[in-house]
């Protein structure tokens, strides 16, 4: 890859995010504009503070963060993932307070002057519910055609959704504010989709967090630790599994490289009402639906080539 790729990472800061932060902070292909913050994983407070340690860790204190919404367009926020990510949404690992504060700018307001600031530079990495996106694109729709593309970790098309919803098929990101989706899906952006049909075949294995563990530097031992816990939850809900889901992580590194992944173009729009499908993502395949696709979903993925990547970056090859 020789395109830097210019990125605002939004997260929701649990443990993937902190994986995806690591990713997008040690890429050489990518340069790292800024963090927004949200709510999903933990409360936006806490995945703010999450998100200055992370930094720390990693020794990128000056990479700003700002923080954003605490609660989805039209519901209240619950926390509801303890028992994925842990009490402090970093497997209940203690890191040091950060030194390191979040800027005053909103989250949103950031989006919109770096993107305003950049046009046809910035690509926006929302990995958690993309309610800052959304808003944000409420509030300057002309950032829509500005920003170069939105990468969203969020989407099922095919595989099961997560566990808990009442709705059979829809990932955690959608759940967690609908009409967000909605919003972003309809705003006319170059959107990319990496959800569930191609996240839940790139593991994390144990063996691969011993290597880790072993090869890697202080930073990408102490992400292993907090990983344990996720890795435990995963065993929980999916009985035989061998790891845990490389969510976050995957849709970082496709925002950089979009080979790693097979794209297929498609009319998508997110379920607001049904009972039993609020949340999830409908796809619109058939040949009528091509004058009106609008966004790029990764339906397969370069398992072996990714995990080779993300084991490289994590032991400092």
């Amino acid at each position: 890859m020789t395109e830097t790729c210019r990125m605002i990472l939004d997260v929701d800061t649990g443990v993937d995010d902190a994986m995806a932060i690591f990713y997008a902070v040690r890429r050489p292909g990518i340069q790292l504009e800024a963090l927004t913050t949200t709510f999903g994983n933990t409360d936006t407070v806490i995945a703010t503070e999450n998100t200055l340690k992370i930094l720390e860790l990693l020794g990128r204190p000056e990479i700003p963060v700002a923080q954003g919404v605490g609660r989805s367009l039209i519901r209240p926020y619950k926390r509801m993932a303890d028992h994925i990510h842990g009490s402090n949404a970093l497997g209940d690992v203690e890191l040091p307070a950060p030194k390191i504060k979040a800027t005053d700018e909103h989250a949103i307001d950031l989006m919109i002057r770096v993107i305003k600031e950049n046009p046809g530079e910035i690509t926006l990495c929302p990995v958690g519910p993309i309610t800052n996106v959304a808003l944000a694109i409420t509030k300057a729709p002309e950032i829509a055609k500005l920003v170069k593309e939105i990468v969203v970790m969020g989407s099922t098309i095919l595989h099961p959704g997560i566990h808990g919803p009442i709705a059979p098929m829809v990932d955690a990101n959608f759940a967690n504010d609908p009409e967000a989706a909605h919003i972003v899906l309809q705003a006319g952006a170059n959107v990319t989709l990496v959800g569930m049909d191609v996240t839940m075949t790139t593991l994390l294995s144990t063996d691969m967090m011993d290597e880790i563990s072993r090869e890697g530097d202080h930073a990408a031992q102490t992400l292993m630790k907090i990983t344990s816990f996720y890795v435990d939850a995963y065993k929980t809900m999916y009985p035989g599994i061998q790891g845990c889901g490389l969510h976050d992580p995957l849709a970082v590194a496709v925002a950089e490289d979009p080979s790693l992944v097979g794209l297929e173009r498609m009319y998508v729009d997110i379920e607001l009402n049904g009972e039993l499908t609020r949340g999830s993502t409908v796809a619109d395949r058939r040949r009528t639906a091509i004058p009106f696709h609008n966004a790029n979903v990764a339906m397969t993925v370069d398992r072996p080539r990714f995990e080779a990547e993300f084991m490289a970056l994590m032991k400092g090859h």
